[in-house]
């Protein structure tokens, strides 16, 4: 116990009053004379006991009463936050939880409504002199404004959901920096939330004394969700009039039970598709449909679940190209395999070139470029590769068995990958293929302990030179690679150690050069990107050429991105989820973007409630108000200014002067 005016306490010096008029009393008594006193002697003695008895609670009582007196002009109150004693000014910052897990309910309705009910209460506990600053997910300049009551409370009536989220130790360190600018002499830090597990990463170590943070946690009544978590596309380039399977994974969070769902699939506003499937933990859902037009397609899957909504809708975009772009580069003659294999199917745009004729100008328009045989890469020709690389091509490399090493070394090293080292002119088998590469999806119905694998009469060592490290599709025994893959920029590189002639061995006559030809193919110019997550500030897109500015478009707003090497800059624009239509200055549609709310606030898992205990037991400044809430404005006034005792001992002085009333009228 303290007191908040200790000089009071000399006052208790008023206790010797009482005690010197019962040790002085000068009463004077007068002498009755009786001829026989022996009777009244004994009564003489018992009432002498008990005068003395009634004087001493008398004087007890008074003792007490004045004490109780003094005590409570003096204050006394018992400390709860040490640092806020004494404060002439607060500065008080409270943030609010407004992400979309915060749209769950309660008893009192929406968490975000009972969020802004614990703030206003909040506020109501501090004086009009305080200042206050309100902070939310939207992290907007204005909100290191300090406000009074009347402006924090328009302030905070407006706000609503938002798709931006923030881990807390982010939020933590932002309402610290805010306050540190303030000049009054105790600072308090509110933050209220649900305390998802997925943000709640708070660590705390705080020696500032002057700086106090309060956790207000708003539960919800369950914290199960039903949502669709993402979905991809059965191949990486779809194509025209063909069966094509979306695969939508389906999350059942935090439920017991299994739980029915009902997806619906749409594509350019119409229905293609409806599935129904009973749903425990996760389950991968499969729809199929096909089109009938070339270009951009706007997708949409959608199911129905309540109160948490904003996941319960993805978008995504494909395009289906009228063709691919396949070039053959060969020097003196050319595999007739390649041709036959690509102008088989018209969905390759196939062509082949000497190259000593060859249209530098024409790599950047192809998807897939072949070389078959060249002795020596001129360097213009290693620098128009690279550039069609970064921009999203392919290149697939079959060496001659005369190649010049020293000018393939010099490529390899301008693309930072392994090199060809020298011609091995021996039988060697191969040992090992990568079943799991997206190269081989669909073409195994059951891969067999021992495959019929291509024969090998002669190939090149690989050396490493670099850091990129190639992926082996297929593996000889000596562990060299037989097929390697790089992933560079937008593009990627796949190096033969073989080549096509028959000197090399059989591959362009075996069965596994048909789908790992093809599937290279159909992966040229990249893997479609289906959907982006609002908040991704950088946007990959395979887009040849950038005509500046270029705008996104939806049905209720226009923004214009910064152009980047690696694509587009959004810098936290898109805030709503939806499909964007991307135009050059020319107004050319140039792709469809569809951005989805990210899927971290589906998963309403909260945080262990012992962790954030063990938090505020372990820091003497951080404190949980999970059981002070339904009277939240009186536990903080307390925690502000301690627990006040002076009523109390007003009531004790009142309690001892009517005994002290009794003792003189009833004994």
């Amino acid at each position: 116990m303290k007191f908040l005016y200790p000089q009071f306490l000399y006052a208790l010096a008023l206790l010797a009053i009482p005690i010197i008029i019962h040790l002085f009393n000068f009463r004077k008594f007068r002498t009755v004379y009786f001829s026989n006193v022996q009777f009244l002697k004994s009564v003489k003695e018992k009432t002498k006991s008990q005068s003395q008895l009634k004087h001493l609670l008398i004087l007890l009582s008074r003792v007490l009463a004045i004490t109780g007196l003094v005590l409570a002009f003096a204050q006394p109150y018992i400390p709860v936050d040490e640092s806020s004693q004494h404060a002439k000014k607060h500065a008080v910052s409270i943030y609010i939880d407004n992400s979309f897990s915060m749209d769950a309910e309660n008893e009192q309705g929406r968490l975000l409504l009972s969020a802004k009910q614990h703030a206003q209460a909040i506020v109501d506990a501090y004086a009009n002199s305080d200042e206050f600053y309100l902070l939310n997910n939207d992290f907007r300049g204005i909100q290191q404004r300090a406000l009074n009551k009347e402006q924090f409370s328009k302030a905070l009536n407006s706000i609503e959901s938002s798709a931006r989220t923030h881990n807390l130790n982010q939020i933590y360190k932002r309402q610290k920096n805010i306050l540190e600018k303030s000049s009054s002499d105790k600072k308090d830090i509110y933050i209220i939330s649900d305390f998802q597990n997925t943000i709640a990463d708070l660590e705390i170590n705080s020696q500032d004394s002057l700086c106090s943070v309060r956790l207000v946690p708003v539960k919800p009544y369950t914290n199960a969700n039903l949502y669709v978590d993402s979905c991809w596309l059965n191949t990486p380039n779809p194509q025209l009039e063909q069966n094509i399977s979306l695969y939508a994974r389906v999350k059942n969070n935090n439920s017991f039970q299994k739980r029915e769902v009902n997806i619906r699939l749409e594509v350019n506003g119409q229905q293609k598709a409806i599935a129904t499937k009973e749903v425990a933990n996760e389950e991968v859902i499969e729809l199929n449909f096909t089109v009938n037009t070339i270009g951009w397609h706007n997708g949409k899957l959608s199911l129905q679940d309540y109160p948490i909504c904003f996941d319960d809708d993805f978008y995504f975009s494909f395009e289906v190209k009228p063709q691919l772009n396949v070039q053959h580069i060969y020097e003196n003659t050319f595999q007739g395999s390649l041709e036959k294999l690509f102008t088989q199917d018209n969905y390759f745009n196939y062509s082949k070139q000497n190259i000593k004729q060859i249209n530098y100008n024409s790599l950047n328009q192809s998807q897939l470029i072949i070389i078959d045989g060249l002795k020596d890469l001129s360097s213009g020709f290693q620098q128009s590769l690279k550039n069609a690389i970064e921009k999203g091509s392919s290149v697939l490399i079959f060496p001659s068995a005369d190649l010049n090493t020293a000018t393939y070394k010099t490529f390899s090293q301008l693309l930072k990958i392994d090199h060809y080292e020298k011609l091995n002119e021996q039988e060697i088998k191969i040992q090992y293929l990568e079943d799991k590469h997206t190269l081989f999806d669909g073409v195994f119905e059951k891969v067999e302990e021992r495959l019929n694998f291509p024969k090998v009469k002669q190939y090149y060592t690989i050396g490493q030179q670099s850091r990129n490290i190639g992926l082996p599709i297929l593996k000889l025994e000596d562990n060299n690679g037989f097929l390697n893959e790089y992933q560079l920029a937008k593009g990627k590189v796949y190096l033969s150690s073989v080549g096509l002639d028959d000197s090399f061995g059989n591959f362009s006559q075996h069965a596994l050069f048909v789908p790992i030809l093809y599937n290279i193919a159909s992966y040229a110019g990249g893997k479609q990107n289906l959907f982006y997550n609002i908040g991704q500030e950088n946007i990959p897109i395979s887009i040849r050429t950038f005509e500046s500015p270029m705008r996104l478009f939806n049905d209720k707003s226009e923004i214009i991105p910064e152009l980047s090497p690696s694509g587009l800059w959004l810098a936290n624009q898109i805030t709503e989820a939806s499909h964007y239509e991307l135009k050059d200055n020319k107004q050319e549609t140039k792709a469809f973007l569809s951005f989805n709310y990210n899927r971290t606030e589906s998963d309403l898992t909260l945080a262990d409630e012992k962790s954030l205990k063990n938090l505020s037991e372990q820091q003497a400044n951080v404190f949980f108000l999970d059981n002070k809430l339904d009277n939240l404005s009186n536990y903080l006034q307390d925690l502000n200014t301690g627990i006040t005792l002076w009523l109390s001992f007003i009531l004790l002085t009142l309690f001892f002067l009517l005994i002290e009333t009794l003792l003189i009228r009833i004994l």
